[in-house]
């Protein structure tokens, strides 16, 4: 048995290809199938199963595509799918060539969520895929289905996670589905994508603890806001997403192009890098850097599945781009102009006023200027600026239509939730000062520093 891991860096999530013979399983897929598909040809197989360990919230799942080239769905019994696939329970398995996937059911991030062993062709529990239980670090979130089920769905974390590290040998793997930059790990996860159970006994938070209640309040210590886009996600994936095949491509935008999409009513979106974003971008458009929050931001600050231009790089960004809005069911990009085919033509641009980390902690210390801290709560939490307002990036259409004209300060914890905040206050004829690189813990090292000089 062969395990290939795939990550999504845009959504930090994993999912796995499990090849036996000739045969294939896809383990939560995403909804772009053809890193998988490309995979099965280099090995000579043919992808029989798609596995769901939950009804996914941070994306739609690539199940249904798989299904439409001849794979069968797997997932949870009591999941809620209304679309034809094998129901599982506790016990049942799964046969992938010589191997086999066992049916676990581990209720916590999820009341439906189920885990998965590998045994292999010799009878062997060669790992689990163990999707939002444990995670490499800690265990994926239970807090996003409310505050009325955080708390049973700890304890089930809890309970669920020592029940599988039981069912594994110490050179069995754990082969999570959510991890680092993913919304739905809680904040202890790590930065390994995949380990052996005998390595995460002593680190991961959830087996080492020596109770429940310890695990609890790791666990549960400053969430995460939940994307907007969240809500959205476990509906479509119950009724079935839309078919593509192969992820549509964006289409070559020119000026004119764009302008007449603007005044349809899409939003144009810049997806450079914050730095070149505010030195020169289009007038009126939102900066949401391509990295691995970008698609978190888009939900907060772009209607679910609002039409949209973007600005980029270069096509090759585009493609990027598109695919990954694809993923969380953001299917209107209309298409996509190169910056530079924009300031080449000759069209007006504007900028941001960017200002140093000395300029920002003297600004936040005259307090002449409001200074808008747009870091999440769990991050003030941390580290207050008590002279700064707090308004987070996760609730922006609710504080921007507060903000007066002026000429604000704005930062975050490194720079980009501050440039699309900055951007989003600009297009509404504010003109912000915006600290694009560094955050607070540098404004406050400033400070100490002029302090003691």
């Amino acid at each position: 048995m062969e395990i290939v891991q795939f990550v999504a860096d845009a959504l930090g999530d994993a999912s796995y290809l499990v090849v036996s013979g000739t045969e294939a399983a896809v383990v939560d897929p995403q909804r772009d199938v053809r890193p998988y598909l490309a995979a099965a040809r280099e090995r000579g197989v043919t992808i029989t199963h798609a596995v769901e360990t939950h009804v996914h919230n941070d994306y739609v799942s690539g199940g249904p595509e798989l299904a439409a080239l001849g794979a069968l769905i797997v997932a949870p019994a009591d999941s809620g799918i209304r679309f034809a696939h094998r129901p599982v329970r506790d016990g049942d398995e799964i046969v992938v060539g010589g191997a086999r996937l066992r049916a676990v059911h581990a209720p916590g991030h999820t009341h439906h969520h189920t885990a998965y062993l590998a045994i292999d062709e010799a009878g062997q529990t060669a790992g689990a895929f163990t999707g939002g239980s444990i995670i490499i670090g800690g265990a994926g979130r239970s807090d996003l289905l409310g505050p009325d089920e955080t708390e049973t769905l700890t304890r089930l974390q809890w309970e669920t996670a020592h029940h599988l590290e039981a069912l594994l040998p110490d050179e069995g793997e754990l082969l999570p589905t959510h991890g680092a930059g993913s919304f739905c790990s809680a904040n202890s996860c790590s930065t390994d994508r995949r380990a052996r159970i005998g390595d995460e006994r002593p680190r991961n938070i959830v087996l080492a603890s020596p109770d429940f209640e310890t695990f609890r309040v790791l666990h549960l210590a400053n969430p995460a806001p939940i994307p907007g886009y969240y809500r959205h996600m476990a509906p479509i994936n119950r009724e079935g997403p839309r078919l593509y095949g192969t992820p549509p491509r964006p289409a070559l935008l020119t000026p004119e192009h764009l302008e007449a999409e603007r005044a349809a009513g899409a939003l144009v979106v810049d997806v450079r890098p914050r730095f070149a974003f505010a030195n020169a971008h289009v007038p009126g458009s939102l900066s949401l850097e391509e990295d691995g929050s970008m698609l978190a931001y888009a939900g907060w600050v772009v209607p679910f599945n609002h039409t949209m231009v973007l600005v980029t790089d270069d096509m090759a960004q585009a493609d990027r781009v598109a695919t990954d809005f694809l993923r969380i069911g953001y299917e209107e990009v209309r298409g996509a102009l190169p910056f530079e085919s924009w300031h080449g033509a000759g069209r007006s641009v504007d900028h941001l006023d960017v200002v140093a980390r000395a300029e920002a902690a003297r600004l936040l210390a005259d307090r002449r200027v409001p200074a808008l801290d747009v870091r999440f709560d769990r991050d003030v939490a941390a580290l207050a600026i008590p002279a700064a307002l707090h308004r987070p990036l996760d609730r922006a259409p609710e504080w921007l239509p507060d903000v007066e004209a002026g000429t604000p300060l704005v930062f975050c914890g490194g720079g980009s939730r501050a440039t699309t905040a900055a951007s989003l206050l600009q297009a509404r004829g504010i003109r912000p000062r915006v600290l694009t690189d560094g955050g607070a813990e540098d404004l406050v090292a400033v400070t100490v520093a002029g302090a003691h000089a």
